[in-house]
Order: C-alpha cells, then structure tokens, then sequence
C-alpha cells in the first residue's frame, strides 16, 4: 500500500513538473512573440510617420531656420535697419519707363492724381549706386542684371492689368542679415535682424527671377539647411512677414480660426490659410522711430480681423514660435498665436478691418482637438508655409504633427 501511494505520488510530481515546464516556456514563448509583434507594429507606425512626414515637408517645401524654446519673447527679437555710411540700405528696381507711359495714361483717365497715383522708386543697389552688378558678384550669378531688366518688364505688364493679384506698390522690409543668439542665464532663444528697405514691386521683381532659376534647377532653390552663406542670395531676401493662427472660446471650448484667402489676393485658387499674414513694413516703427515686430503684429490684427487696442489687450496669450523660409518663393516668415477668451462669431468675425474683405473670402472656426483639425486639413487646400504654421501652433497646444493626415496643399503663387 505504502509503496503504491509513494509511487502514484512520484508519477503525478513528475507529470505536474513536466506541464508547469511546458506552461512555462509557452507562456515564455507568448511573452516573447507578443513584443515582438508590439516591436514590429512600432517599426511599421514609426515608418509611416517618418513616411507621412517627409511627404509633409516634401509637400509644404518650408525650411526651418530658428525656433523659439518654446517661444521668442519680443524682447529678444532685435530688428535694426541695415546702414550704408549712415545710410539705410536699400534694393529697389525702377519700373521700366515704356510701361510707365502706360500706367500714367491709365491712371489720367481714370482721374487718379496726387498720392493716388503708384509711386515707384529709381534703381539703387545695397551700395546706394544704380549699378547691380554688385548683386551679381554677391549672388554668384553672373547674369543676374539682364535677369532683372528681362523680368522687371514682365512684372510691370502685371501690375498695369492688375493680374496676378499685383494691385498696388508699397515699400517693405527685406532680409540683410540674420543671426541667432541666446541672452541670460537660462539662454533663452534670441535673433539679430538687419534690414533693408524694398518695395513689392521689386520684390515681385526678384520673386520671379527666383522661379525662373528654380526651374532651371539652380542652386538657389535647393538649400536644405540655413546657414550663413546662404545669405548670400539676400537680393532674394525681399519679404518678411507674421504668420498668426487665432485661437478663440467657442461655445464648446477652444477653437483655431482660420481663414480662406481671397482669389484678389491669391490668384485663381482661394486656400485655407493662417488667421492673419502681414508683412513688416517701414511704417512698423515705434515714437523713437525703431523697426516694432509687435506694431506690425498689432497692425495686422486690426487690418486684417479689426481687433484694436482694447481687444489686443485682453489677450490670454501672444507669442512668436518659429523663423523659416518658404522656399515656393524664398520669403521668410515667423509663425505666432494669438490667443483671447472671447467667441470669434460673436465678437470678432463682425468687426471690420481695413483688409478684411479684400484679402479674406471668410473664415473657419474648428475646435481644438486632434480629430476635427485633422478630418479638415485632410479635405481641404492650404497655402503651404500657412498649413506649416497651424502645425508648429499646434505642436504648442499638445496636438502632435504626426497624427495629422497626409496634406493637400496648393500652390499659391501670387500673395
């Protein structure tokens, strides 16, 4: 008896045993294939991220060149006009004289007189002289001159039709020099930027040499990172502007704006675009007459969506993020947000503002979650640099670029 209960035990140990070792190295082999499915699926969403983003950056075609950590406080965004012996510096092609015979014909008969009629400025180079040549030297490209006398006809031609959404000439700021700093004990982010004076037509000018040479495959259009010898195609350099998303209280919680861009503006195509877009200008200048990034913010937000000084004041936050250049026309921009606790449809889309109906054929609000902000960008077409912008104001409101779908974005050729 004894000896057959000590057997069955012995028999049933070993079989107990040999199932607890045969669990054990399944549940080892489960473990094992369970992280290495969890590895691969890692690898394969990983892939298409990188995949979906190089199509982004592909498709958007926007170079970044500083950013701010996480964002640039006025004060350390230095803007200063570059001088020449005193001078300011200056890049301004004169319109050609046939074409100006033209305009002044049709501005006669329309009656246009006095500061109604365009102004333009006579040809001067960054050395005050008339002679560009120098721009050829400095650029590298040799025929740069008969570039600029060949395409400034053309862009004269549009601006007497009005084509190409070309209705006006304004001077404007350019880009001379562009440096990064940090400022303090915890290094916070900084630029230095030294001006030059332009005005849009020369800046058409030379944005239609850029395409010219784009499309011959030159060296211009290729750059893939920023750095100082780039600066030497600073003719190129003509605009500098703010790119501003708006965020607003919606009815359910926060919303983005954006708006759609007129085709007076745009061209054929109408394009989702940022909230406001405005171009620095000389008359951006404080009482003791110094180049203020915040006027030509503020003057932006009043032109363009007529928020004034009592609104302005009310904003929760206002920030500037990034620096980057939009290759499609080689003009570099600088993302910001502004954000205020009011409800846009109530307060803010009836305002009026001096360009609100020439530059924007309406506006969008979308509530400030993933989800709804991608099923929009997916179905609709944005300006390029515009949709590169709501991506870095979203990346600042914990809404990662990569959960956003692949993008359509436009080619909008003529802001």
């Amino acid at each position: 008896m004894l000896e057959n209960l000590l057997s069955k035990i012995e028999n049933d140990g070993s079989a107990e045993l040999f199932f607890l070792l045969a669990g054990s190295l399944l549940l080892y082999a489960a473990q094992r294939l369970y992280a290495y499915c969890k590895r691969a699926i890692s690898r394969m969403r990983l892939k298409r991220a990188i995949k979906a983003y190089t199509a982004r950056k592909e498709g958007i075609n926007v170079l970044d060149i500083a950013n701010g950590d996480p964002e640039y406080t006025k004060e350390n965004i230095f803007l200063r006009e570059a001088s020449n012996l005193g001078r300011p510096k200056g890049l301004f092609i004169s319109f050609p004289e046939k074409q100006l015979e033209e305009l002044r014909k049709r501005e006669a008969e329309a009656g246009y007189s006095g500061i109604q009629r365009a102004q333009f400025r006579p040809d001067e180079s960054f050395n005050g002289t008339s002679d560009f040549s120098e721009l050829a030297e400095i650029t590298g490209i040799e025929d740069l001159v008969e570039r600029i006398n060949k395409n400034k006809v053309a862009v004269a031609n549009d601006f007497i039709s009005k084509s190409s959404g070309f209705h006006f000439n304004g001077e404007k700021y350019g880009i001379f020099d562009f440096r990064q700093t940090r400022f303090g004990e915890d290094e916070e982010p900084g630029v230095e930027i030294n001006l030059f004076r332009t005005d849009y037509f020369t800046h058409r000018v030379f944005r239609s040499i850029y395409r010219d040479l784009k499309a011959e495959g030159h060296e211009i259009s290729k750059v893939r990172y920023w750095d100082d010898d780039f600066l030497k195609y600073r003719p190129f350099l003509t605009s500098f502007g703010i790119n501003a998303v708006l965020i607003c209280e919606g009815i359910k919680g926060r919303e983005i704006v954006l708006s759609k861009r007129s085709t007076k503006v745009s061209g054929e195509n109408s394009l989702y675009h940022v909230t406001m877009n405005e171009g620095l200008s000389q008359t951006d200048k404080d009482a003791f007459g110094r180049v203020d990034l915040e006027l030509c913010f503020k003057r932006g937000l009043l032109e363009e969506l007529g928020i004034d000084d009592d609104l302005y004041h009310l904003a929760l936050r206002t920030a500037f993020y990034d620096f980057f250049l939009d290759k499609r026309n080689l003009e570099i921009g600088l993302s910001a947000v502004f954000e205020i606790d009011v409800n846009f449809t109530t307060e803010i889309e009836p305002l009026t503002g001096r360009d609100k109906n020439y530059e924007s054929a309406g506006f969008q609000t979308i509530p400030l979650h993933t989800k709804q902000i991608a099923r929009f960008v997916s179905a609709h077409d944005f300006v390029p640099h515009g949709l590169y912008v709501l991506e870095r104001v979203l990346m600042r409101n914990g809404i990662s670029i990569a959960r956003l779908g692949t993008p359509a974005v436009g080619a909008m050729e003529n802001d």
